[in-house]
């Protein structure tokens, strides 16, 4: 019964203690699910994944280069990273405007969709 006990209130300590990061920037809201369809075109892949209907989608090279040309229904969760023009300016201690490379605007991105190959 103590070992019962015992193991409980570990469990119980851990489970109410942990968190979840993420890169959502909007307090107060979780991020919401999207699902759509779309054909990959390679051609639009970046370092971070590919644009697809307007969001930056977390996807291997490897896999798209198998995926490129068919059509695609992709599923995840939605992050907001904050673009340049939402973060306030910093300057040096001359003065000068410090020059940050980046997005400009906010993007959307699905970190870990699932896919699934229509045709």
């Amino acid at each position: 019964m103590k070992y019962t006990l015992t193991l409980f209130f570990i469990l119980f300590y851990l489970f109410s203690f942990s968190q979840a990061a993420t890169l959502n920037s909007q307090p107060g809201k979780t991020p919401k699910c999207v699902t759509f369809i779309t054909k990959v075109d390679i051609a639009n892949a970046t370092k971070e994944g590919i644009y697809l209907n307007g969001y930056v989608v977390n996807i291997d090279y490897g896999q798209l280069k198998n995926l490129n040309g068919k059509t695609i229904k992709v599923t995840g969760k939605v992050t907001i990273v904050k673009g340049l023009n939402s973060e306030p300016k910093e300057y040096d201690k001359n003065g000068q405007e410090i020059i940050k490379q980046g997005r400009s605007e906010d993007s959307k991105h699905i970190l870990s969709p699932k896919i699934k190959i229509i045709k």
